[in-house]
């Protein structure tokens, strides 16, 4: 039993933003039923197609969801939709704002039909103001949030995105948060109501740093490297086989810092004998600290360090971080079906997070939720002879 056990979710997105917040709710225990297209929806295609490509970037963030195939182009298409939502208890959506109202599907239709709902709507820039017709991308959102001005070399004029596509990701956290709110909040009012996160929004959120140091100072955050903007050393140092990454944010780690380096006149050598020096002179320092770790690898330093209790760990490749011990202790990888997925990283300990099934295909449980909502067998028959709804993939052959 998940802490979301009974929570009916349906899933009517696309791509990676909103994907992401209905996986979670589906990691959390809740029924979501994944609602595309009889072509698949367009993730499908990207890393590979059919069922035998080694990598679709669709399925990891498509596990744990039944999945049912609806035209919504067709008014029987989605007069199915809205006789589930008088069911369900969450909606998500990441169409552009404005698109499923047209199909009688928005906010304002579906809360007629059931109250409760609480409805989801994922977009690039929000449902209103001058960039709401706009579609939204993980990198322009990265762009116009500032983000890209900041990340990469120190000096450098090139524009560096943080490569994790956080834009998506942290519009589908915030819109899970929501939607929980909402459901928390249905306890009290009986009533459901509309959640909205956007990828600007989203992305923006996450320079809360950058941010406040700007409206405090007036600074403008430039681009630093892997170096902290408050404390040195507080970045990526190489060693004998690679880097390291130290974390020294006071005088108390400083000196355990070069008592781990074996350099105790490190401590108040001239320019580095406080915070303030050892920002102005990092380059110096930089160069005088790699002097000396250059000479033992990575895993030693990291252990020389752990045991003065400096903050440190090894630079790792994806490989490499999901051999890390730690990593495997905590047990953030499952297998379904023979194959391996990661755990959302939420530790319930009562209700705890669970992989049941993996990615389905397109139209797999078109019969089966259709027939719980109460559709009699001969009137699927028909939505699937009609072609508003499939129960496999119908590939679209070029015109």
């Amino acid at each position: 039993m998940g802490a979301l056990t009974g929570l009916k979710v349906l899933d009517c997105t696309h791509v990676i933003a909103g994907a992401y917040c209905s996986m979670v709710l589906a990691d959390l225990g809740a029924d979501v039923v994944k609602i595309e297209p009889p072509s698949g929806e367009s993730t499908r295609g990207l890393g590979g197609t059919g069922s035998s490509a080694a990598f679709r970037a669709f399925d990891f963030v498509n596990r744990n969801k039944r999945a049912i195939a609806l035209d919504l182009s067709t008014e029987a298409g989605a007069a199915v939709v809205r006789k589930l939502a008088e069911t369900a208890d969450v909606f998500v959506e990441n169409y552009r704002p404005g698109s499923l109202d047209r199909m009688g599907l928005g906010y304002a239709e579906l809360s007629k039909v059931n109250p409760r709902l609480v409805y989801c709507s994922v977009s690039g820039f929000g449902l209103d103001g001058p960039y709401r017709n706009r579609g939204g991308f993980d990198l322009i959102a990265q762009a116009m949030s500032g983000i890209m001005s900041f990340v990469g070399e120190a000096g450098s004029e090139k524009p560096c995105s943080t490569a994790v596509p956080i834009s998506d990701l942290n519009a589908g956290l915030f819109a899970a948060i929501g939607v929980l709110a909402a459901i928390q909040s249905r306890h009290a009012t009986g009533k459901g109501q509309q959640v909205e996160s956007s990828l600007l929004e989203s992305a923006l959120a996450y320079t809360i740093w950058e941010t406040g140091q700007f409206l405090t100072t007036g600074a403008v955050a430039q681009r630093n490297g892997t170096r902290h903007r408050l404390a040195a050393p507080y970045e990526a140092l190489k060693t004998a086989d690679g880097h390291m990454v130290v974390g020294v944010n006071s005088q108390r780690l400083w000196r355990r810092f070069c008592e781990a380096l074996g350099d105790p006149t490190l401590v108040g050598e001239a320019g580095f004998e406080t915070t303030g020096g050892r920002m102005k002179n990092r380059n110096a320092l930089q160069a005088r600290i790699e002097a000396i770790l250059t000479t033992d690898t990575s895993a030693n330093w990291v252990k020389k360090l752990e045991a003065k209790g400096v903050p440190a760990g090894p630079l790792n490749t994806i490989a490499q971080a999901w051999d890390d011990p730690q990593i495997k202790a905590r047990g953030l990888l499952a297998e379904v079906g023979g194959r391996p997925f990661p755990r959302t990283p939420i530790k319930l300990h009562d209700t705890p997070v669970a992989l049941t099934c993996g990615p389905a295909e397109v139209g797999e449980h078109t019969r089966e939720v259709l027939g719980e909502a109460g559709f009699p067998a001969a009137e699927i028959d028909a939505l699937i002879a009609s072609g508003a709804a499939a129960t496999e993939r119908k590939v679209e052959v070029p015109a």
